[in-house]
């Protein structure tokens, strides 16, 4: 996913503490417990009921297995700066098929900030769930990962955590890139020696001296010591967002988010292509 940052102008002053006001109040609508309507596979069995009971019945309810995660990604076609691709996949569980697989081209007219990335793309990713919902509502997703940060955040609360919030649904962030946070004793670098290690934890917490931040989690597969960025999103916990990410994963990124990143860069490199072809027609003979 690229962000597109010098697409969309500047931002100004006022936009900034419009923005920092809104992130505020959401944050405060965050959860970082679990609040699930499912188990993990492993966890199935008479010990998961939930501690509600279902109305009118003395009987704990059961909450079904894992069968849904989605997948969302939004890139940029290198010379299209007002257009993007949204990319929305639903994956089954434990198969890893696609079940739902969506691209939409569009317009973005709100500029790049550092720190609040969400409001750039929260109209597309809103976009393409109602489209979802419209279309296929019995696909809608028990979880989506999305490619950016959860709590991986300087104020804690990246796209991830805004999308959770917005539609009122589990996410989680898992990023390809560290974001380096003010007071977090970690690097790239120093991540990428510890995974070198012979027998080191395949796990980092990201943490300050008074908040956990997230997670740099070994990938199932290929380069061990290429981490993937695991943080909280919404409804879901640090712990359980890692489980979930190693339970789809075959390679470094999980399936859903690969999926989707495939998806929108095909598309974007066809809006390249397109944009190529007509400057060119447009050229003195």
């Amino acid at each position: 996913m690229a962000h597109g940052q010098d697409h969309g102008g500047s931002v100004g002053s006022e936009l900034v503490r419009e923005w920092e006001e809104q992130q505020a109040e959401m944050s405060g609508r965050l959860e970082e417990l679990d609040r699930l309507d499912f188990v993990l596979p492993r966890k199935v069995g008479e010990q998961d009921r939930l501690d509600s009971v279902v109305p009118g019945s003395s009987h704990p309810a059961v909450r079904p297995v894992l069968e849904r995660i989605g997948g969302v990604d939004i890139s940029y076609p290198r010379n299209s700066p007002e257009r993007a691709v949204v990319a929305l996949v639903v994956l089954a569980y434990p198969s890893l098929e696609i079940l739902y697989d969506e691209c939409a081209e569009i317009d973005i007219t709100v500029p790049y900030k550092a720190g609040f990335l969400a409001f750039r793309e929260m109209e597309a990713y809103r976009s393409a769930f109602a489209r979802l919902h419209r279309s296929r509502p019995e696909l809608w997703p028990q979880v989506v990962l999305v490619d950016g940060n959860g709590t991986l955040h300087p104020r804690r609360f990246g796209s991830a955590c805004h999308l959770g919030v917005a539609l009122g649904m589990p996410t989680i962030g898992v990023a390809k890139n560290f974001l380096h946070i003010d007071g977090v004793p970690a690097d790239a670098r120093a991540l990428k020696h510890h995974f070198q290690q012979p027998g080191a934890p395949t796990e980092v917490l990201l943490r300050s001296a008074d908040a956990v931040y997230g997670m740099a989690v070994a990938p199932a597969g290929g380069d061990a010591t290429n981490p993937v960025f695991v943080s909280s999103g919404h409804r879901v916990s640090l712990r359980t967002a890692v489980d979930i990410v190693r339970l789809c994963s075959r390679h470094r990124v999980p399936e859903p988010i690969r999926v989707a990143d495939q998806r929108s860069r095909a598309l974007a490199r066809e809006i390249e292509a397109a944009h190529d072809t007509a400057a060119r027609s447009l050229e003195p003979k």
